[in-house]
Order: C-alpha cells, then structure tokens, then sequence
C-alpha cells in the first residue's frame, strides 16, 4: 500500500490536514448539541378530549367512535389505543416505523377538524398532541404569592414566559396548575323564582349585551372609517346595570338589573387541576428546548432571565426552581468523561508497560486525534453528544488503539533489521496495512448492522453504532497515514537524543514474550497430542456455560437513575377533587418525613407536566394526583432503600390507591407488565381483569399493579320524561339549557380589562348540589315556571367503569411494575400461564404489551441485525482467505464469547438486557480479530516452508503478546464504564469483558487446534 509513503514523503501536508480535522473536532466539540438522551422523531399522536361530566360509555359513544372511524382512515397507522374515563379520553395513534411524524400529526389533526362539529357542545377541551422526546421540559418553576392570589400569579406567570419564549433557543414554555380567571354571574334561584324568571331568560339578554359584531365601515368623502360597535364589557358594573325586565313587578322603580339577582365577582373557576410546591398552591412553569441546541448554554440563559425577572417581581411573589435537566445531564456527561478519561489512562498505561516509552507515546497520541475527528464528522451528522454517542467513544477506546499498536509494533521490528527509520516506518505500516484494514473493517460490520434496526428502539441506540464506525474509520485513516509519520519522527528524535541508560527495565512486553516461549508453547504442543479430548471438553463447557442462561434474568431497559420519583395517587370511585388534593397532602407530609427528600410537586387532577422523554402525562381526572419527589442526590442503594419503604408505607393506606415509580431508560411504553383483554363485554372484561389482578397480587416483586376497569363510579342518573316536558310547553333544548347552567356554567361573552387581558363571562351557581337541582323551574313556552322534578326523576345508579379500545375492540388493561432484583420475564410467563388455564369467557383474547412487547419487537430486530452481521463478517473472511473452512475456524471464537457473556452476566447477578445484546453483536466484531491474526500469520508460515504443526506453534507464540494486549486495551477501555456506567450500561460492559476473556482463551487454546485439524499443508498462495 502506497498511502504510508505517500504521507511521510508528504509530511507538512499530511500534518496540516489532521491539523484541520482536529480543529474541526475542536471547534465541533465546543459547540455540538448536548442533551440527556437522544433526539429521534416518533410518529406517534395523540388525542386528548375533556368532556365533563360525560360517563365512560357516553364518551365511547359520542367522542371515541367517531374520532376512531375518521382516524382509522389514514394510512400507515400500525395501533389506536384509546383510554376511556369518567370526563375524559386519550386516544393514542401510532404510525409504522418510517413514517414522517409531521405529516402523520397534520392528518390527525385533520381528521380531528373533520370530526370536531359532530362532537357534543359540552367538550370543553380537545387537543391534539404530537408525542415527540423533544417536548420534555428541561426546566420546572414555581411561582407562587402570599398570600395565594391566583390572579396575580397568573398575571406574573404570563409575564414570565413571554420572556423565556423570546429566547431563541426555548421552543416552548408552558404555564400549569392554576384555575382559570372568570367573571362570575352567581345566580340567587330563589330571586329568581321570585320575579318569575328563567335562567335561560337571563342568558338570552346578556348575551345579546355582550355580543361583539363589527357593523362594517362607512365613507365619508375621500376617506373610509370603520364602525367600532359596543360589545364586550369592560368594567363590573356594567354587567350589575344590566337590564332584565321592566316589568312593574320588578322592582320599586320597576327595572330588574342584573345585580338584583345575581352576585358578579372577579373569582377563581372551578378548578379541574391544582399545583403545589410544598404546601403552598403555585403555579408550575416549564421550558421546552428546541432540537440541536446546547443545554448548557441555553440554561445559562434562562436563569440570566429568571435572575432579571425576579427583581422585578413584587413582594409577597416568589418564585423558585423544581429542577433543571442540565445538572443530570452535566452528571451524565460529565460522569461519562470521567468513564473515557479513566480510560484512556488504563489503555495508556498497558501500552507503556507492554510497549515502553517511544512506542506507547505513538500509540497514544493517535487516541484523542481518532477521537477529535470522529467528533467533527459526528457534528456533521446530525448527532449530539449524549449518552448514547458518548458510550460509542468508550467502546470504540480500546477498539481504536489496535490498529495504532500493530502499525507501531511492526515499525518497531523494521527498524531492528537496521532499516532507516523512514524507510521503516513505510515499509512497516504497508506490511500490515491491509490486515488492519480487514480487521477494522469486520469489527465496523459487526456495528453497521445496527443502524438498520427498524424501530424506535433502533432510533434510540442509533447514534451509538454511529459513533463507534467514525472512531473506527478515524483510527484506520491515523493508522496508515499518521502513525507511521509520527513513527518516522517522534522515534528518531528520541532515539538520537536519547542517553545509554543505566538500569535497564523490562517491558510486560519481554515477559509475555518469555511466557509464549516458554509455558505457552509447551502446552498447546501438548494440548494438539490430544485434539478430539479438547474439542470435547471444549462443548461441554461450551454447553455448560449456555446452559447458565435460563438463570440470568430478561429485562429490556433498567432504572433512569434520576434523582426523582413520581407517587401516582388514584383516589376511590366519585372521589371529589378536594378529596383528591386532601389525600396528596397527606401524601405529602408523609413523604417530607424522610432526609432524602428535598421538594415535592404536587399535582391534583393532572400528571406533573413532562420532564422526561418516556413520561407522558394523564389529564382531566379529579380523582388522579401525583407528587413529584425531587431528591438531594443519587445514591442507587439509598433510593432503592427509600422506594421500597415508601411501598410499605402506602400498601396500608385505604385512602387511595398509591404508587412509587421510578424513571426508566428506553422509549416510550406501558409499565412494564401490561396484559390487554379484548372483548365486546363490559362484564366479562371486568371479571377477568379483577381476577388476573387478583393473581398479580399474589405473586412476590409485583408492585403499582393498575386495573381500572374494576373502579366503576356511581352516578346521579336524571331521566327526563320528554312526554310530561311536551306536554308542559318546556322544549327539551331549554330544558338542556337550564340544566347545564346550573351545573357547568354557561358562557355569555368576554370581559376585557385595562390590561388588555380577556376573562371568560360565565352565568353559574357556585357549589350546586341535588338539592338546588331539584328545586330548579324551567319556564315553558307560556312564561309559567314549572319546577324540574315535574319534569324528571334523580336516582343514584352505578355507572360505567374505565375502560379502553384497542384497534377499535374494547379492552381492559391490567398493568404493572416490578420490583428490583426480580425478573420481568418469569412474572410475566406466571401470568401467561395462569391466562391460559383461565377458561376465557366467549370471544375474548388476551396480547401482551409493556417490555415483554417491545422486548419481542427489539429483540427480533437485534436478532436480523446478528444475522446481517455474521454473514456480513463471513463473506469478508471468505474475500480475505479464498477459503470456507478458515472462516469458520475463526467462527468457532464466536459461540465461546457468548457463552463467555452469559457467565459474566450470572456471576454479576445482571439481567439479559438491551445493552447486554447491543454487547453481544458488537463481540461478533471484536473476537474474530483474534483468530484472525493467528489464521494469517499460520498461512504466511506455511508459505515460508514450515510444517503444518510448526506453523502453527510459531504463529501462535508469536502473535500471543500482540492478542493478549489488544485484549487487555479493548478490556481496559470498557472497565470505567461497567463499574461506574449505571445500571443501564453494565451489562453492555459485563458482556464485552466477559465475552473477550473466554473467547481470547479459545482463540489461544482451540483455534490453533481446529487450524491444524481443517488447515491443509499450504493455502495454494504464493509468498509475499
């Protein structure tokens, strides 16, 4: 190969390109995105519908089936999942791998637009969401007023984030947990009884009065004006002079206004979600950062902000921070420097101690120019740094510095055969240019592969694989162009500066030498005596080792280890939102109790806001409440502890049902175990889903188990007689009417104040209750009054329970989460199992969802991306040795490192995780490298005229201390990140260690055999 000559002749040229590239890394490194976790588009959409008052099965009815059948329209959508409750529904649609999520949210929201006029006038909320990791809050606030006065709150949370929207780098902020501002028209009905009004009477004229319609313009001459017409109050007392009737019987002067039936007041709405810090009710603001934008900067940005809004706050509002995303992901990035800097100094050191000085500071030197450039051309990709690609720079550590050791190694024995050192460096480096090359190339096959996985899964890993293929193409340009030239320069400057030295010290490198020789050589020469024995006791332990994975646990993505907890609250069926908010604050209090706890965020008849990618919030239900546990720091045996107290702590509690979660790595899903029942009956799916729920309760590390089909509500069931109503001259459109003034309010208009601000006008009775229900009148067609109960009966009933369509079936979704140290996948083969001993009512199914679902799907995929991989790597050695039987011996190194990872993974007590196979794959790479060297370097022997059994003694002795420190270099690299990396990549870590330590002792023991029984004498080649 010419390229190692033609960048030494070249020097200043080859030094200023690299010099360029790795100010490029520089510059990229400074300035590329961070952020905690990848950024990935996810087609998936999402519904959101609040419908007061509305039972389960109206909603189904009136909302879901509707929106289902415009929906279901669309193409490419793969499932439509919808969660049905008492007021309100989610409807989830999740579009196939591969289609473009903007597009697929615009044809949601079309289809919604299509549908929206058919849906009931009392939908007070309908929004349609696209479910993007991006829109994760990176920062909560808290602002709150003593005393509490929401108005000004609101007033100063408004302020606030038309601030931070100015911020080019905010994509959004949000304001949360407060009750709308309203004018308030509270109606006295015995008033209005006695002046022999309707409700429906003082509607009509207060809207006609705050009705704003622009007349037009008119000309005058050469000019045109427009005619502003009166419309929207503007002050209180314009509504209270509003006039009602004037009929004599009115009053003493005879005109009824307004404030002589009714109270008018500026007031709080009745609340549908409640927010406090601490004890104190808040407001919760959040920001949302744009995609490909740096954290830390922007961060910096927004306190500068705060810090300037504070000041201008007036006292008695406060404002305070509940967390910000930028100090977990400067401890995750940060904590993932260390793991590479730690290192970088473990590959160093081997390379010292094995290589010594001049050689170890080559090979050093070509780890942070690999690293630098890998850097740049990650920029521009399209990539940040994150956990994922930063991982891909710590495997790829000990990967990288192979190419720099073999290059170096064989310049160092050129230049013993008294070559010039420039000529050595050239010579050297093309000597093994194309072995390295080769080498590279099927340990980057073992990662390319991954960048077809097909999912969001794959999405999620993405940039990993990415980052590993750079460095490794980085390292393989450094290697055939400036290793050689540092070579050139750096060991003749030493060499003729250099002092004799009075001690001599021996490198490892002597002494793994001294050992091949001598212990080594002697025992393969007495193991290949003794072949078929071997290879026998080779597959039992091949087999015994395989058989050790039925003890090592399946779970598909580990604990977040976030300095957060979330304390989900579900209050008893007909729970009132007081009760609700009662309940969190007992809540509360109780988890204040412990040291670790730092704040709490509470939040009644809500999910807290979005702070992370796999967390999507639920809304609309007053009896759901959740506190958000923000700790002093992160300790995973502390948490652990902390969790499982609280656990015990609330199994006893009979207020509420009470959850602790824990945040989790991976993408969006259910809890961990979800098991959907399908059936058109109501009844039947209630009776399994209790009795499949009862069955989790009985099984040990099962917790937070979630059934809501069996809490069925009871309802105030008012039946109309639409005969008596006929024949009492009341229309049912105003007997509608009137009822739903009562109970909800009914809008007339808007009310502008000085500020500009505009507050909903809404004609209501504060706290209705049967009793004023019952004594309601309804004026018929004749203006006589006739009292409601005339009208209709109020009985109590039981309603509807929650319930869910899946593909537009019904279903019952029983879920639920498990504890640490037990195995996701056995529970959830106990539940299968119990499933199908259960004689299933008629027409009903069950599927699985939650990890085992995507554990399936991302599995299968990892599953076609080891297949690609093995043939790919195949078809390589096959191209390299024009011969089948030495790719497979090479092959043989493979199984060996599997078994190897299912060892390490049992002796660590760590589960069979995602990481644990990304791990896996990536040994396909890494181990054939191994028996690689040894194939080839026994196939130049054979070349050179040795006998078959000589060959291979020489080759393997001679190629055992470049084999062992690459190893130890690639093994070195990866212990920081498996003893510091999280529970999340520990198994990746364990898998690779593990994985290299059995394979490189197959490599050492039974290639060399397997070589001499399938190796002819000669491969047919001619020499070099």
């Amino acid at each position: 190969m010419k390229l190692p000559r033609l960048a030494i002749d070249n020097a200043q040229f080859t030094l200023t390109i690299f010099l360029l590239l790795v100010l490029v890394g520089v510059v990229s490194y400074l300035h590329m995105p961070r952020s905690e976790d990848p950024q990935f588009d996810l087609p998936v959409t999402l519904i959101e519908v609040v419908y007061p008052g509305a039972s389960p099965s109206d909603i189904e009815t009136l909302v879901v089936d509707p929106l289902e059948q415009e929906i279901s329209d669309i193409e490419n959508i793969k499932k439509i999942e919808a969660k049905i409750h008492n007021g309100a529904v989610r409807i989830t649609i999740d579009f196939l791998y591969g289609t473009d999520g903007e597009t697929a949210f615009n044809k949601v929201k079309q289809a919604v637009s299509t549908v929206r006029p058919r849906l009931p006038a009392g939908v007070a909320e309908l929004l349609v969401l696209k479910a993007t990791p991006s829109s994760v809050a990176i920062m909560q606030l808290a602002l709150w007023s003593e005393p509490t006065n929401y108005k000004t709150m609101e007033l100063h949370a408004k302020l606030l984030e038309k601030r931070l929207e100015t911020i080019a780098s905010v994509r959004k902020a949000s304001i949360w947990g407060y009750p709308r501002q309203i004018v308030a028209i509270d109606i006295k009905l015995p008033l209005l009884k006695h002046y022999g009004l309707a409700l429906t009477d003082i509607t009509q004229v207060l809207q006609g009065r705050a009705l704003n319609i622009t007349p037009g313009f008119v000309d005058a001459s050469t000019r045109r004006f427009n005619v502003k017409a009166s419309g929207n109050f503007t002050q209180l007392v314009e509504i209270e002079n509003t006039v009602i009737s004037n009929s004599n019987m009115a009053s003493a002067n005879g005109v009824l206004t307004v404030k002589d039936i009714a109270t008018i007041s500026f007031t709080d709405a009745e609340p549908s979600y409640l927010a406090y810090f601490d004890d104190t009710p808040a407001i919760f603001i959040t920001i949302e950062q744009r995609e490909k934008t740096n954290i830390f900067v922007l961060t910096d940005q927004i306190n500068q902000e705060i810090e300037e809004f504070e000041q201008s706050l007036p006292s008695g509002v406060k404002l305070a921070k509940l967390f910000q995303q930028a100090d977990s992901v400067n401890v995750r990035v940060n904590g993932f420097f260390d793991n590479l800097t730690q290192g970088l100094v473990i590959v160093g050191l081997m390379a010292l101690l094995f290589l010594g000085i001049r050689e170890a500071l080559v090979v050093i030197l070509a780890i942070p120019i690999s690293f630098l450039m890998a850097i740049g051309w990650l920029d521009f990709s399209g990539y940040g740094l994150q956990q994922m690609s930063i991982v891909g720079l710590i495997i790829a550590l000990g990967l990288l510095v192979d190419n720099a050791i073999v290059v170096t190694e064989s310049v160092h024995r050129e230049s013993k055969l008294g070559t010039d050192i420039k000529e050595a460096a050239a010579s050297g480096t093309s000597k093994v240019a194309w072995a390295i090359a080769s080498g590279t190339i099927t340990t980057m096959l073992a990662f390319l592969p991954m960048l077809m996985i097909q999912s969001s899964t794959g999405d999620f890993i993405r940039s990993m694989p990415v980052t590993v293929v750079l460095v490794l193409f980085a390292s393989l340009l450094v290697a055939l162009t400036l290793t050689p030239l540092l070579a050139s320069k750096l060991l003749v400057v030493i060499e003729k500066g250099a002092k004799p030295e009075k001690v001599k010290f021996n490198t490892l490198q002597h002494y793994a030498n001294k050992f091949a020789e001598q212990t080594y050589s002697n025992t393969l020469t007495v193991l290949m005596r003794y072949k078929a024995g071997v290879i026998v006791v080779s597959l039992l332990m091949l087999v015994a080792m395989f058989s050790l994975f039925g003890q090592v646990g399946v779970s598909l993505f580990p604990k977040a280890e976030k300095p957060m907890l979330l304390i989900n609250v579900t209050t008893p069926a007909n729970s009132s939102l007081a009760y609700t908010d009662e309940v969190l604050q007992q809540v509360r209090r109780h988890v204040k109790q412990y040291e670790l706890v730092d704040k709490v965020a509470l939040n009644i008849g809500n999910s807290n806001p979005r702070i992370y990618y796999n967390e999507v919030p639920k809304r609309g239900m007053i009896r759901l409440g959740q506190a958000l546990l923000v700790l002093k720091d992160y300790q995973a045996d502390e948490v652990t502890s902390l969790v499982k107290r609280l656990r015990d702590d609330f199994k006893s509690w009979q207020q509420a049902e009470i959850t602790v979660k824990e945040f989790t790595q991976g993408p969006v899903t259910d809890q961990v175990i979800a098991i959907r029942l399908l059936s058109e009956s109501l009844t039947d799916l209630e009776q399994v889903a209790n009795d499949l729920s009862a069955k989790m309760r009985e099984l040990s590390g099962v917790v937070n188990i979630d059934n809501p089909i069996g809490m069925a509500n009871t309802e105030l069931a008012l039946t109309i007689d639409y005969q008596q109503a006929a024949l009492s001259g009341v229309s049912v459109e105003r007997l509608d009417k009137t009822i739903s003034t009562l109970l909800s309010g009914t809008t007339i208009g808007q009310f502008n104040d000085i500020n500009g601000e505009d507050y909903p006008i809404l004609i209501l009775q504060k706290h209705p209750n049967i009793e004023s229900l019952s004594a309601i009148e309804i004026s018929n067609n004749r203006g006589v009054s006739i009292p409601l109960e005339q009208l209709a009966t109020m009985e109590l009933q039981k309603g509807g329970s929650d319930f869910f369509h899946y593909q537009k079936l019904r279903m019952a979704k029983v879920s639920a989460d498990v504890e640490t140290g037990f195995s996701v996948g056995e529970i959830t083969e106990q539940l299968v199992s119990y499933l199908e001993q259960y004689d299933l009512p008629a027409g009903m199914h069950f599927t699985l969802g939650g990890e085992e679902e995507s554990r399936q799907k991302a599995f299968a995929g990892l599953t076609q991306v080891m297949l690609i991989t093995a043939m790919g790597i195949f078809a390589v050695l096959v191209l390299q040795f024009k011969s089948i039987l030495q790719p497979m011996i090479i092959f043989s190194s493979i199984p060996f490192a599997m078994a190897g990872s299912i060892i390490g993974l049992y002796l660590t007590g760590l589960s069979f995780s995602m990481m644990a196979f990304v791990g896996l794959i990536s040994l396909f790479g890494i181990v054939v490298n191994n028996a690689i060297i040894l194939i080839d370097s026994t196939n130049v022997n054979l070349r050179l005229g040795f006998d078959k059994r000589s060959a291979i003694l020489r080759a393997s002795t001679v190629r055992f201390t470049p084999i062992l420190l690459t190893t130890l270099t690639t093994i070195g690299g990866l212990i920081p990140l498996t003893l510091y990396g999280g529970s999340l990549w520990q198994p990746l870590g364990v898998v690779l260690i593990s994985g290299l330590c059995i394979s490189a002792l197959s490599s050492f023991l039974l290639v060399p055999i397997l070589t001499e029984l399938f190796t002819g004498k000669t491969t047919g080649k001619k020499p070099d």
